[in-house]
């Protein structure tokens, strides 16, 4: 991962995991990975969705306990 900031893009996010960008989105759809920070002003719909680099890294190790 080139980013050191905490906060991850979706990008980030599936480069690290090897997967696609709606891989992510179908996940937290299913319930079946953390779901993103909304940043931003939400009344403009302008908001990020970012992801905490801790919240992943809990569910990654959680899945290897399985």
């Amino acid at each position: 991962m080139t980013s050191p900031s905490k906060m991850l893009k979706a990008r980030e996010v599936a480069q690290w995991l090897g997967v696609s960008e709606s891989a992510i989105y179908k996940w937290v759809a299913e319930n079946n990975f953390p779901k993103p920070y909304k940043l931003g002003d939400g009344e403009a719909k302008r908001s990020a969705s970012r992801w905490d680099r801790e919240d992943i890294q809990t569910w990654l190790e959680q899945r290897r306990d399985t």
